[in-house]
Parts: C-alpha cells; structure tokens; sequence
C-alpha cells in the first residue's frame, strides 16, 4: 500500500505532520491517546493516514499494518469509552460502548479508497 495507517504525535511546536495525508475526510487526527509522562502538545498518540509513500519518521509514528491491528491497538485504551446511541440520535445522554470495530471499519475503508 502506498498510503499507510500510523499511529502518530504532533510537531513539537503542535502542528500537524507533513507526512499526513492531506485530505479532509476525517482521515487524522482520531482517537488520542495520552501518553502518560510526556509533555504537550506531543502527548498523545493520534491515529491517522500517512500520505502516498511518505517517510514515516521513527519515534513520531508507527505503521499500523491491518485493520485487526488498528482494532487491537484501540482495544487496548479505549474500553471504557462511549459514544452517541445511533438508536436515539437526539439524546445527548443515551450513550452505547464504544465500538472499536466499527470505526476500524470506517477508517480502513477511507484507507483502502486511497490506496486503489
């Protein structure tokens, strides 16, 4: 694949990534994740798209090979997570767990439209 799932922080001065994709389809910037100890604004990891054939700099992101992996990694902070009830789109209180294959899902499918 020439686009890639990463894994990745911000510049050290907060601004995004030049390795990233550029389009504006919510592709980045999804799902932070604290890393705990770390000073901002590259405290978190982001999870986004790496643009075609870009460089991926070592220590500021990581390739994420699959979908399986995408959904492995986000099991592993995001468990106690909630989202808007699909169901009940008008209650800002009906809430449902987290549904981390599902998003895996969308966000593959951005990746594989990419790479066709």
């Amino acid at each position: 694949m020439a686009y890639k799932a990463v894994k990745y922080k911000l510049n050290s001065n907060g601004t995004i990534p030049s390795f990233l994709y550029g389009g504006n389809d919510g592709s980045n910037g999804n799902w932070p994740n604290q890393i705990a100890g770390v000073p901002g604004p590259q405290d978190m990891w982001l999870v986004g798209i790496a643009d075609n054939n870009a460089t991926i700099p070592a220590g500021q992101a990581e390739e994420i090979a699959s979908k399986t992996d995408l959904v492995t990694y986000l099991n592993t902070y995001t468990t106690d997570w909630k989202q808007p009830d699909p169901n009940n789109p008008g209650s800002i209180d009906s809430q449902v767990p987290f549904d981390q294959s599902a998003h895996a899902t969308v966000f593959w499918t951005k990746l594989d439209a990419l790479n066709v």
